[in-house]
């Protein structure tokens, strides 16, 4: 069953053609605005900074549909068909491989433009999985804040309201751990930062599990 909703989310987002070209101007009007503006950056932390400035906007623009392009009638055939656990974890899983695929496109847009000088003791590796768990994370975290907003009469605005204080440690983390793989830092040294974004994906995917169930019966 969860590979049939995973299926759904896929085909609903291939019928929507228009909302995933949307996010994907925005990252390349983004990047080249950074571009034209800056040319060349030469701190790390700004690099970073910019990344998830624009990583950040890009998630919450992608959750803004999750529940919405769906109809009250949809959600209650699915109600009979499935459990709302495998719901929302088809969906977290869904939108955390959305939000790490235009994250890492995002990611490749500054390499590009953004990226000389800066990028000369740079851990591609770390970084990479940086921005994969980080993005993982925030699809996670920000799908069951999508529910919420669903349920409280479809007010999409609430996903900003209550999802940006949930996302800030994740950010915090994620800043770091970029910050270090930029400066070409040890495996080893970066872990700690790795194993709390790790942490916190799990922990956002668990509490959607155990949370959801209510939230979908009310």
């Amino acid at each position: 069953m969860l590979q049939a909703l995973l299926k759904k989310e896929l085909m609903l987002e291939l019928r929507q053609k228009h909302a995933l070209a949307g996010i994907v101007i925005y990252i390349l009007s983004t990047v080249f605005v950074c571009y034209l503006s800056i040319q060349v950056v030469e701190q790390i932390k700004v690099w970073g900074a910019l990344l998830w400035i624009t990583g950040l906007f890009t998630a919450f623009s992608a959750m803004q549909k999750t529940f919405s392009n769906e109809g009250k009638g949809v959600h209650i055939y699915l109600h009979t068909l499935t459990s709302p656990r495998k719901i929302i974890l088809a969906k977290s899983i869904y939108n955390a491989a959305l939000v790490a695929l235009l994250n890492v496109f995002c990611l490749l847009l500054f390499v590009l433009f953004l990226g000389k000088g800066v990028l000369d003791k740079v851990s591609y590796p770390q970084l990479f999985l940086a921005v994969i768990l980080g993005s993982a994370g925030l699809g996670t975290a920000l799908s069951f804040m999508a529910g919420m907003a669903f349920r409280t009469g479809n007010n999409t605005g609430l996903i900003s309201v209550i999802g940006f204080p949930i996302v800030i440690p994740q950010l915090i983390t994620l800043v770091k751990a970029t910050s270090l793989a930029l400066g070409g830092v040890s495996f080893v040294e970066n872990s700690l930062q790795f194993v709390i974004l790790c942490s916190l994906l799990l922990a956002s995917l668990v509490l959607a599990l155990i949370l959801f169930p209510y939230l979908w019966r009310d």
